[in-house]
């Protein structure tokens, strides 16, 4: 990995939770933190993957330059137009054309407990 980032990264361990109630305070969500920290837009191309159905691969988003984003994957207008499929784990390769570095946290919040839980994705040099 350069010292900006990488250009291939996995996130093996995703899961995007059903909604709790009607209006909870606090919502499941899971997000992918990217930092760009270079000098150019990050032209990012997200694959999904699945234990039960075919891959979801191509969906674009961007991350402009010198720019740090929480893509939310329960909003469909920040993954791209993708719906991602509740309760039903996923894997996700992300790949740039620039360096980036990627963080994944996910909120679980059915319960009155929350749970947070947070941790670099895996880089591909």
């Amino acid at each position: 990995m350069t010292p900006e980032g990488a250009r291939v990264w996995f996130i093996p361990d995703a899961y995007l939770a059903k909604p709790a109630g009607d209006d909870p305070i606090y919502k499941n969500h899971e997000a992918i933190c990217i930092l760009n920290a270079t000098a150019e837009d990050a032209q990012i191309t997200l694959d999904f993957y699945f234990a039960d159905r075919d891959p979801v691969e191509g969906v674009q988003i961007v991350i402009g330059a010198k720019r740090c984003v929480h893509v939310r994957m329960d909003d469909p207008a920040q993954v791209g137009g993708y719906q991602i499929p509740f309760d039903v784990p996923y894997g996700v390769r992300l790949r740039s054309t620039t360096p980036i570095v990627v963080q994944y946290s996910r909120m679980y919040a059915t319960t009155h407990n929350i749970s947070l839980m947070t941790t670099i994705a895996h880089p591909i040099e």
